[in-house]
């Protein structure tokens, strides 16, 4: 893990994330078994030489790939929230909550544009700061690649403001992948995510969190500071409160659970101190399981 923290940039991060998967075109979400040519498309890099339509470029001096109807293209969405809590790191041996959201981000956007899926990005933070509609091309993911190079995690979280504005510009029926800690409202995400859910997306939240987190081990007491809010702290005995705080933490992961299952959705819990590459298959799992 800290040989991919390591790497200079995001891409090369998760160029050797997924490098050894097996990049297959997905199946389409579609039933039926049909293998009848459909339409044509531009050819792009990786695509089965054998696929070509060579009478059509002798025609037209321009590659095309014959596509069939049960190949239909899949329109997948990444939303990183970058709001503050996001920037937590509770020690230097693990990354930083935002660092692995987006090595997590950034391969199953590569895995997309193997794929010839079109993939789209949103940054979520106070507001939807960042929109990238979805497309394949591979100038497009050198632009979604550079988005995420640059992100920041600041500033308070209005995920579930930035869902509904989301769900205003993004066509039905795509895969929507939101990774974040959640920590918002259950009742407002729940608004936020019924909207998605109406256009008939599918719903994958990547619960992004740090151990220190999930487990509360801390053995003394010390200032809490709030990440969103720099004039919020609190001291507390950490020991003395750490039943409260993990029955109320797995009542939250619970809850959250319960949300995305009400909307057909599913969610995958990942810890920064897990490797991205487990992360990453759990979602290739959970993906096939989807769209049987």
């Amino acid at each position: 893990m800290k040989l991919l923290a390591d790497l200079p940039r995001v891409e090369l991060q998760a160029r050797c994330m997924v490098e050894g998967f097996l990049s297959g075109r997905h199946r389409s979400p579609q039933k039926g078994s049909s293998v009848e040519f459909a339409e044509y498309r531009d050819y792009q890099l990786g695509d089965d030489l054998r696929r070509i339509d060579w009478a059509l470029y002798a025609r037209t001096d321009r590659l095309h790939v014959k596509q069939y109807q049960e190949e239909t293209q899949l329109r997948v969405f990444l939303v990183l929230d970058i709001s503050g809590s996001m920037d937590f790191q509770s020690t230097p041996k693990i990354m930083r909550k935002i660092e692995y959201a987006r090595l997590v981000i950034a391969a199953l956007g590569l895995l997309a544009q193997r794929q010839s899926d079109a993939l789209g990005l949103a940054l979520a933070g106070t507001e939807l700061s960042d929109f990238l509609r979805a497309r394949s091309s591979v100038p497009h993911w050198r632009t979604f690649i550079g988005k995420l190079d640059g992100v920041v995690a600041s500033g308070a979280s209005r995920l579930s403001a930035t869902l509904e504005s989301l769900a205003e510009l993004i066509p039905p029926r795509s895969l929507v992948i939101i990774a974040s800690d959640f920590y918002d409202e259950i009742s407002d995400l729940q608004a936020s995510l019924q909207r998605l859910h109406y256009d008939h997306h599918d719903l994958i939240g990547l619960h992004i969190l740090d151990p220190q987190e999930i487990d509360f081990d801390f053995d003394a007491s010390g200032i809490f500071c709030d990440l969103e809010d720099s004039n919020s702290r609190l001291r507390l005995d950490a020991p003395s409160v750490r039943k409260g705080y993990l029955a109320r933490f797995g009542a939250f992961c619970t809850e959250l659970d319960e949300l995305f299952r009400l909307m057909g959705g599913e969610t995958v819990r990942l810890r920064t101190d897990q490797v991205p590459l487990d992360a990453l298959g759990l979602y290739l799992a959970q993906r096939k399981m989807r769209i049987r």
